[in-house]
């Protein structure tokens, strides 16, 4: 039977074994601790990420991510040409459709207005009328106009008008042509803050009201707008003289007042812009 000195230094050695031995179970303990709280965490669902899925006809997209809508088809007004076809028998308008861009009573009659209506469209004829419809004039720009600020040479645009004993115009009432002289230079001018220019002096319709230099119009182009009611034109130097010899389209007056001014151009070619 052991003595109550052996049973003493028993307890004594148990309790400093299982001393030693508390550090690595306490390791443990905690290892097992976090390894089931990590298996809890990933037994837990998580919620599914929904993706929108794409389609050729745009359902399911949000209207931010709708597409931006094609811009509107340029409308043209429903005006017949008050010239013959024979006006335009030499030009790149020969044997094509002609449809009216532009009309000042409608689109308005600032320069601005203008180009918003006649830029990138081709080959154009402007017909102007004077107040009380008692004059009828125009011109021929081959070029067209793209608001570059800048002048064309060439031979192929030209001044007409119709002489005041003409009938009512009609499609069958001819203009006279006046052609461009002294060379091929400065034939047109085309100017954003100005309307149709002949020339220098030949015919100005909706001028600018401010100087433009070269290809520089100022800091702000919206500043001396032309226009297009008011007109001048002096004959002689850049395009030839009236059949009468006067050298204003207007006859005796350099200057006149516009109630209308058309441009017609040919679709055809002013979808190829």
């Amino acid at each position: 039977m052991p003595t109550r000195i052996q049973l003493m230094l028993t307890s004594l050695i148990s309790g400093l074994l299982l001393l030693h031995s508390y550090p690595s179970s306490l390791a443990r303990a905690i290892s097992n601790t976090t390894f089931m709280a990590s298996a809890r965490v990933a037994m837990v669902p998580t919620r599914a990420s929904f993706v929108t899925p794409r389609s050729f006809f745009n359902w399911g997209r949000g209207a931010k991510e709708a597409e931006t809508p094609p811009p509107p088809q340029f409308q043209y007004h429903g005006v017949e040409p008050p010239f013959p076809m024979s006006l335009v028998a030499n030009t790149h308008l020969r044997g094509r459709e002609l449809s009216c861009c532009y009309r000042a009573t409608v689109d308005g009659f600032s320069a601005t207005d203008f180009h918003r209506r006649c830029d990138f469209k081709g080959p154009c004829v402007i017909v102007g009328y004077t107040a009380g419809g008692s004059f009828r004039f125009g011109g021929f720009s081959p070029e067209g106009y793209r608001s570059t600020d800048d002048y064309y040479d060439t031979l192929d645009a030209f001044l007409f008008y119709w002489p005041p004993a003409s009938p009512e115009v009609t499609t069958a009432a001819v203009p006279v042509v006046l052609p461009k002289v002294g060379g091929s230079g400065a034939a047109l001018f085309d100017y954003s803050r100005g309307g149709p220019q002949f020339g220098a002096d030949g015919l100005l319709i909706g001028p600018p009201l401010s100087a433009v230099m070269g290809v520089f119009t100022g800091p702000d182009a919206s500043v001396g707008v032309g226009d297009l009611r008011r007109a001048r034109s002096r004959l002689g130097l850049s395009y030839a003289r009236r059949e009468d010899g006067k050298e204003s389209l207007f006859g005796d007056e350099s200057k006149a007042e516009l109630e209308e001014v058309l441009v017609f151009c040919s679709p055809q070619i002013a979808s190829m812009y």
